[in-house]
């Protein structure tokens, strides 16, 4: 019976069909006994939803991936290139994995299928039975390289974790880098790697408390004073101390810091200063351009006025002209040459007066 619900929860999780809680539980408590280093690879990928990693928040994913790889990784989003995933496996599998053909450059969804290729031949050298949805993951969605990401950690629990001879640097050097795949700085260089979180797995840490083995005539909180003194010889001694320390400060420490506070008033007045200076330079300028512009639109209002007055003029001699052609009387030096004459005469007047002088007074009809 155990046999048959352990091979439905197998076909319930495949990489097609809806995973069911319960078929996952029936799935990852007969694992529960297997050891970390002995569970192979084709077991270590079928692990469940329910599995501990699964439920590791983002942080702890980026700190766990950033000490594993010695990378500066600041977002999830930035593992959809497929080349974080292809050096934790090669962190699983040493050597398994090209890790020369991996673009660590790679910043376009085509840029990234590449790197997934040789992620599913890794998966396919190690037996390890896990779909890779690579058109959610070169999106660079939060939520699926998130569960990808959180996979991997898992896998790295059961088949990496005691493994204390790898070095991630190596594999990538040479390679040109973006800036979250270089090494941390020399500070971060002491973070935990595979070697020291193996090594230091079962080690407990002690608090430091080698005073009261030193001191062993008084316990703290106890109020008693070792044998022979007494509170009123303790107090003059460290006012004493005191009074020796006072003596031995120098007398121009005082000058020192009132000159360096008055350097600092000074340099702060001269950046105000200097602000201040180029607020007026830019209110200067920009007076400058409200004028230019205010000056422009005059033009342009001027020029309208002007253009309009000319229409104006011209309809006006088109109605006179109307009125003599339909009256009884015929106009011998209404000719078509007369017309444009003095429609250009209008056109072409300098002013107002010129153009009503052009015009001439019209001719009654």
């Amino acid at each position: 019976f155990g046999s048959s619900i352990q091979t439905s929860a197998r076909d319930l999780v495949g990489p097609h069909v809806p995973r069911n809680p319960a078929a996952v539980w029936a799935l990852t408590v007969p694992m529960a006994g297997l050891g970390s280093r002995n569970m192979g690879g084709r077991t270590a990928s079928k692990v469940g939803m329910m599995e501990g990693a699964f439920f590791v928040s983002r942080t702890d994913l980026l700190a766990w991936a950033n000490n594993l790889l010695q990378m500066s990784l600041t977002k999830v989003e930035q593992c959809a290139s497929g080349a974080v995933y292809c050096q934790i496996i090669d962190a699983c599998h040493p050597a398994t994995v090209s890790m020369k053909k991996i673009n660590w450059m790679a910043k376009a969804d085509h840029e990234f299928i590449p790197n997934y290729k040789i992620l599913q031949a890794a998966f396919d050298k190690n037996g390890i039975e896990r779909h890779i949805d690579v058109d959610k993951l070169i999106r660079a969605k939060y939520q699926d390289n998130l569960e990808f990401l959180q996979f991997m950690k898992c896998y790295w629990e059961h088949e990496g974790a005691g493994r204390a001879d790898y070095d991630p640097v190596v594999p990538r050097e040479g390679k040109q880098l973006p800036p979250w795949a270089n090494a941390a700085s020399a500070a971060a260089t002491t973070t935990p790697t595979p070697a020291r979180l193996a090594a230091g797995a079962g080690r407990e840490t002690r608090p430091a408390a080698r005073s009261n083995e030193a001191d062993p005539g008084k316990r703290p909180g106890s109020g008693r004073v070792p044998p022979g003194g007494t509170v009123g010889a303790g107090a003059g001694a460290a006012a004493a101390r005191g009074g020796a320390a006072a003596a031995a400060r120098p007398p121009s420490s005082g000058g020192a810091g009132a000159a360096a506070a008055a350097a600092g008033s000074a340099a702060a007045a001269s950046s105000a200063s200097a602000a201040m200076e180029a607020m007026r330079t830019k209110a200067a300028q920009q007076d400058e351009e409200i004028e230019e512009l205010r000056s422009t639109v005059e033009g342009l209002e001027h020029e309208r006025d002007y253009y309009f007055r000319k229409l104006r003029e011209v309809e006006i001699l088109c109605t006179t002209l109307q009125t003599q052609l339909e009256g009884a009387e015929a106009q011998p030096d209404l000719t078509p040459k007369r017309i444009v004459t003095d429609i250009q005469d209008i056109l072409y007047a300098e002013n107002e007066d010129d153009a009503g002088a052009a015009e001439g007074p019209p001719a009654e009809a």
